[in-house]
């Protein structure tokens, strides 16, 4: 209403400016922010997918210490799993033995 904006033109401006800081924040955040968030990790990774090896590429993950033991942990589970599928051969080649002698 006109007849307000003029009586109470400081109500009004606080309006306005609170209005403007929001639209500006806004446009901060979509414009200029989601560059960054979405195309810095994607290029950070790509250069170190691309530039050095597989070999290198755990040595760097290894750094960050819950990664290191995550990936050791990794890597005892599939020697594990290994062991486990070569001691079930031999079990079951065991019992084919077995089971000629009879």
């Amino acid at each position: 209403n006109s007849k307000n904006r003029t009586q109470c033109p400081e109500a009004f401006l606080a309006v306005v400016a609170e209005k403007l800081a929001y639209t500006s924040v806004m446009f901060i955040q979509v414009e200029l922010m989601n560059e960054f968030v979405f195309q810095l990790p994607r290029l950070v990774d790509s250069r170190l997918g691309v530039k050095i090896g597989p070999e290198s590429m755990e040595k760097f993950a290894k750094e960050n210490p819950s990664v290191g033991r995550h990936l050791t942990l990794m890597e005892r589970r599939m020697k594990l799993e290994e062991v486990w599928e070569k001691l079930n051969y031999l079990v079951r080649r065991q019992e084919e033995a077995k089971a000629r002698r009879w």
